[in-house]
């Protein structure tokens, strides 16, 4: 095969470039930039160099497998496109060529999953093992499927026999370091993802995922700031990214990671949102109701752009408009008590006491463990003084889970 080649992207375009251009007949070259292109997130260029790649191939029959590999990295790039209709055209090519029809089943599996269709996927990829059982890219979609379908066990033996099958395949390292993460074995899923670092150390994906793993830390900001790098417009890389930067205070930065964002992905409502929040850390609220505005024209009950108006309009002192905007966002989703939060950190700044005990009591009831919840409840108590019942309170917030300024809690306790 193509070796580190097989691995490149923005960092190495230029040089494939430069390598398919001087070997303009030889199929191999045209494969290697094809899928460096794919993977830096230039899917118009990936597929004319690939195309090119499989018109030159014409002339070497002898090369079945460099062909086989040419149209998956078709089908792989309509994949990244999420176009599942021109992808599974390129699945049922590659399934027609020789010795391929396994691949082209496992091909039409990883189709099935850019829309989330596990079982159809599992039935392709059963096709797939069925014709040859040591199809490495079957068991890897198949591992994926089992994801998907929120089945981890059988997600992580299908990915352990792909590595099996395949262990200087990157793909499969990458997928059973995120699966082992996001189950709760995180030292387990990082060293993987490590190890797929070590084959592949420009690798958008892994750069990424690692990046999220290990997060907070500079660790993460490097390994993001490089995944943004070897792939420009990957909007996730930049939307985590532009987080951390802006939970750090680096405004300008996070700024320019949501603009980034945006850019790459205008139809989604996270750039939007990471946008608004840096407008309101840099004292621009009606900008934050702006984003969380547009955000609602792509996702109607979008929770964080409801929360995002809601915040902008309290610190611009609107807070009948807040507290209708913090419902709505509570309303949307039960899972997040920064709504009833906020809702209660905004009437006890406005004088609102008793209903920033309600939302506070609210919050403290639905998310017991959740330490700012018991702050601004200990906050609405002390000012109607409740000392008793708002000590209780700030140790509940000292003892309890979320980002409190405990130093400042304690210093309300020694008020008391």
């Amino acid at each position: 095969m193509l070796g580190q080649a097989a691995f490149a992207q923005e960092s190495q375009v230029s040089g494939l470039q430069a390598t398919a251009k001087s070997s303009p007949t030889d199929p191999s070259a045209a494969l290697a930039l094809g899928r460096a292109l794919r993977r830096a997130g230039h899917p118009v260029q990936a597929l004319a160099e690939l195309r090119r790649g499989i018109g030159v191939s014409a002339a070497h029959a002898n090369l079945v497998e460099l062909l086989v590999q040419l149209h998956w990295e078709v089908a792989r790039t309509q994949v990244d496109r999420r176009d599942f209709a021109q992808a599974m055209t390129a699945c049922q090519v590659l399934g027609k060529l020789p010795a391929a029809v396994a691949e082209g089943h496992a091909c039409a599996a990883e189709a099935h999953l850019v829309w989330q269709r596990s079982t159809e996927a599992l039935n392709e990829t059963a096709l797939a093992l069925a014709k040859d059982p040591k199809c490495y890219e079957a068991k890897l979609a198949e591992g994926r499927a089992y994801e998907f379908a929120v089945d981890p066990s059988k997600a992580e033996a299908s990915l352990r026999a792909a590595i099996a099958l395949k262990s200087d395949a990157v793909d499969a390292h990458v997928a059973l370091g995120r699966l082992l993460v996001r189950n709760g074995r995180h030292d387990e899923g990082v060293s993987e993802l490590r190890r797929a670092l070590q084959m592949d150390p420009n690798g958008p994906e892994a750069l990424y995922e690692l990046g999220v793993a290990v997060a907070p830390s500079a660790e993460s900001v490097a390994s993001l700031d490089h995944a943004t790098r070897e792939r420009p417009s990957f909007s996730d890389a930049w939307l985590a990214l532009g987080n951390q930067q802006l939970a750090s205070g680096r405004l300008i930065e996070a700024r320019r990671s949501g603009d980034a964002a945006l850019h790459a992905d205008s139809s989604s409502v996270g750039p939007y949102i990471l946008l608004g929040k840096v407008a309101l850390a840099d004292s621009r609220p009606e900008d934050a109701i702006h984003a969380g505005e547009a955000a609602l024209k792509l996702v109607a009950n979008s929770a964080p752009a409801k929360l995002l108006i809601a915040d902008g309009n309290a610190n611009k002192g609107e807070l009948d408009l807040a507290l209708e905007a913090y419902q709505a966002a509570w309303g949307l989703d039960h899972g997040d008590p920064t709504p009833l939060v906020h809702a209660a950190e905004a009437c006890h700044a406005g004088g609102r006491d008793t209903s920033a005990r309600a939302f506070g009591m609210k919050a403290a009831q639905e998310f017991p463990r959740w330490g700012p919840a018991w702050a601004v409840l200990g906050d609405a108590l002390a000012a109607q003084g409740e000392k008793a019942s708002a000590k209780d309170a700030y140790q509940k917030a000292l003892a309890g889970e979320g980002p409190v300024d405990k130093d400042a809690v304690q210093r309300k306790l020694s008020k008391l």
